[in-house]
């Protein structure tokens, strides 16, 4: 359509991810805004408008493993909506990368939390695989397949059926079990 990057992303932000349609028009009547072509930070949007994000989508997005930094943002950018916000942060690499995770993380030590437990044998089978069904990772859905009861079984959806012939080289998550020896 002719508008810059920095505009888009002004919309985008602005209309919080509601649409093409929605940012476009939001787009079209603040054409003539003074500060149009102001960059796109924290005290242009306002600094409490990171801080008024809910807490509870924060934290959810903390426990899959994000940053807070990075979940406020996510959230902001998707109007509050968890799974838009999952796939805002992945859409957005370079909003995830951050100097001070990488120095702390050069510098920590990583520490045995097994330490009191038994080191068991070294034999494992098995016992399930989640693989993808798709042309690509934009399209198609997560299946597992399960050992129950001696045979596979693929989980798929709300269907439950044989698994003849598992895809074992193509699986995202191998689930083992230690055999005793």
């Amino acid at each position: 359509m002719g508008f810059n990057h920095h505009h888009c992303e002004k919309a985008a932000i602005r209309t919080s991810n509601a649409g093409v349609e929605e940012a476009m028009n939001w787009l079209l009547s603040h054409m003539e805004d003074p500060d149009i072509d102001v960059p796109i930070s924290q005290e242009a949007l306002g600094a409490d408008t990171l801080s008024s994000v809910d807490q509870s989508k924060v934290d959810t997005l903390i426990s899959f493993g994000f940053q807070e930094e990075i979940a406020r943002k996510a959230l902001m950018a998707s109007g509050g909506d968890i799974e838009k916000a999952t796939d805002w942060i992945f859409s957005n690499p370079e909003a995830s990368v951050s100097s001070d995770m990488d120095a702390t993380t050069s510098n920590t030590t990583p520490t045995r939390i097994d330490a009191g437990l038994p080191d068991g044998g070294g034999r494992y089978r098995l016992i399930g695989i989640v693989s993808h069904i798709g042309t690509s990772t934009q399209c198609g859905h997560y299946v597992a397949h399960i050992f129950k009861d001696g045979r596979w079984v693929i989980f798929n959806d709300d269907k439950v059926g044989a698994s003849v012939n598992p895809p074992k080289d193509m699986g995202y998550l191998y689930f083992f079990e230690r055999l005793n020896s």
